[in-house]
């Protein structure tokens, strides 16, 4: 409030006949001072408070900025496409798993039919061991081709036996993977849905979040406008304090004059009629003072009383800025954060089964390569015993006659062995079979083995609950702020009670002037009027005084422009606002 910078405070000397009206004009001129003062104190302090106000508002406004939530948003994205993947990916698992146990069902009968050839291989191994028992260069032949049958027949063995774990374990795997695909089938879905909805609503939290914060903002820039026109209609209490003391001055000069002794002229009558004159102009002075004092201060006490409802509105967004579109009781990030921590359970589970169908999914593999190598090891058994029963048959073209039975049965032997080569190599087809099947189920788990989706959602909630943190920081600084806010206004309004003390007080001034009685304007003033009206004229600065002044003492109206002691500029408004 722009106050005058010089103040004339002038002291009526005890003698004079206006003293006690002086002085009650003086305790009222410089309560209003007092009390003008304290209401611009108490208009920037809730100033103060607003630019706080707004300023949270801003933290809160950047706890969610966009860069986070979209961050947070393409996670949970990322996330979701993983998740709906894991059914095509265990519906893959399940086709190679189908793919291995046809092979190993298409491979029991060449192992059967393989099984069955070594035996009798080992039957005319044993037969020609026999038959040439009594011819020594045969003997130690007879039991190395033995030996070598002996360990095919262990490595097929071994090599059913591995066959027959292969077949035995992939019935309950494919049971399992039955029972994990109808359990993703059931759950994922919902997972997927609640994660997707999560990010959706981070969005919905955001828009909402600012549109609030922006009805906050366009409340709090009309609560400046208000102060601004309130600090400007403030002048009042400047152009009242003048105008008590122009009419203090205006008395002071007319005791002045009375007191002079270049009226010696004027009697009684005449005197006593000067100061009425004078008197009733101060009285309609004051009393028009005191009018436009009380519509004016009245018109500021309902504008700052206008800013409580505001403030309460604000009070009423700020509520409702941490929640949904649907005004929910929690916010859109504790909701998401409650719905990851319950994704996580779940996909903690699904990674368990996952996890193990993997494994289950590697032993396999590592069985099919094992049956590789058996298989092989036979063939080089079938290899061995060809060519050992051709060079008997050699041998014994060589003898004579008593090599010829020997031959008969090692060329028995070279035809098992040639069926042993046949069923080797059907197995050896199958096997490519079981190999490619394997092959691929081993890409699907190598492709799998990407960061936990649990980790993922771990990532993911420790960000939200970041976000949340702060937002509930920002918005519980937020409250404080409109708490503080609106004590602050109904401390300001209780000292923005401008009757009190003050137009009262200049209310019993003008009506004791007015029980003055009726003025009545002697014979021979005019003289006297027209000098006490020059001096007394000089003293007023609005047009409003020199207007009243005109009437009550009948001089021409003031033609000049209004001369406004300290009005408030555009600048002076900017300056205290911002």
């Amino acid at each position: 409030m722009a106050v005058t910078a010089a103040v004339l405070r002038q002291v009526v000397d005890a003698s004079g006949a206006s003293t006690p009206f002086v002085e009650r004009m003086e305790v009222a001129r410089s309560r209003i001072e007092e009390r003008f003062l304290e209401g611009g104190a108490a208009l920037l302090s809730i100033l103060d408070v607003l630019n706080k106000l707004v300023a949270s508002l801003d933290q809160v406004t950047g706890s969610l900025d966009e860069e986070t939530a979209n961050a947070t948003m393409a996670e949970l994205e990322n996330t979701v496409a993983h998740l709906s993947e894991l059914s095509t990916i265990e519906t893959a698992r399940q086709a190679r798993f189908q793919e291995i146990a046809s092979a190993e069902q298409n491979l029991r009968p060449q192992v059967d039919d393989m099984q069955e050839t070594l035996r009798y291989l080992r039957t005319f191994a044993v037969t020609a061991k026999i038959t040439g028992a009594g011819v020594p260069d045969f003997a130690g032949f007879a039991e190395e081709i033995l030996q070598r049958i002996q360990d095919g027949t262990r490595q097929v063995n071994d090599f059913s036996a591995k066959l027959h774990h292969l077949g035995s374990g992939l019935g309950p795997i494919r049971a399992k993977g039955q029972k994990i695909i109808q359990s993703y089938d059931q759950t994922i879905p919902r997972i997927v849905a609640g994660l997707s909805g999560g990010g959706v609503e981070i969005g919905k939290q955001r828009r909402v979040l600012m549109q609030r914060a922006e009805s906050v903002r366009a409340i709090a820039k009309g609560i400046q406008g208000k102060l601004a026109s309130t600090l400007s209609a403030m002048q009042v209490g400047d152009i009242t304090r003048q105008r008590i003391e122009h009419c203090q001055s205006s008395l002071q000069i007319l005791d002045e004059y009375l007191q002079s002794p270049d009226i010696g002229a004027l009697d009684d009558e005449q005197r006593d009629s000067l100061t009425q004159i004078i008197r009733e102009l101060v009285s309609l002075q004051l009393s028009q003072s005191i009018d436009d004092f009380d519509r004016d201060t009245g018109k500021i006490v309902d504008t700052v009383a206008s800013f409580r409802a505001d403030l309460m509105q604000i009070d009423a967004l700020r509520r409702d800025m941490g929640q949904g579109e649907d005004d929910a009781g929690d916010n859109a990030m504790r909701q998401l954060e409650n719905g990851v921590g319950a994704a996580r359970s779940a996909v903690r589970e699904i990674e368990a089964v996952a996890h193990e169908a993997a494994e289950l999914s590697r032993k396999t593999a590592d069985t099919v390569r094992e049956l590789l190598q058996g298989i092989g090891v036979v063939q080089l058994v079938r290899t061995d015993i060809h060519y050992m029963a051709l060079n008997t048959n050699l041998r014994c073209s060589k003898i004579g006659e008593e090599g010829r039975a020997i031959n008969v049965v090692t060329a028995e032997l070279r035809n098992f062995a040639a069926l042993l080569d046949q069923t080797a190599d059907k197995i050896l087809a199958e096997l490519q079979t079981l190999e490619t099947a394997a092959c691929k189920l081993n890409e699907a788990e190598e492709g799998s083995e990407d960061s936990s989706l649990d980790h993922r959602l771990e990532k993911a909630m420790a960000s939200i609950r970041a976000v949340g943190d702060r937002m509930d920081t920002e918005m519980d600084a937020l409250a404080t702020q409109s708490e503080a806010a609106i004590g602050d206004m109904d401390r300001s309004l209780a000292r923005l009670d401008f009757n009190a003390e003050l137009g009262d007080v200049l209310r019993a001034c003008a009506d004791e002037f007015a029980d003055a009685g009726e003025v009545r304007e002697a014979p021979g003033l005019d003289q006297a009027l027209a000098d006490l009206g020059t001096r007394i004229g000089r003293l007023y600065t609005m047009v409003s005084e020199r207007e009243l002044h005109a009437r009550v003492m009948g001089t021409a109206p003031p033609t000049e422009a209004p001369v406004l002691a300290a009005v408030m500029t555009d600048d002076d408004i900017d300056d205290a606002l911002f």
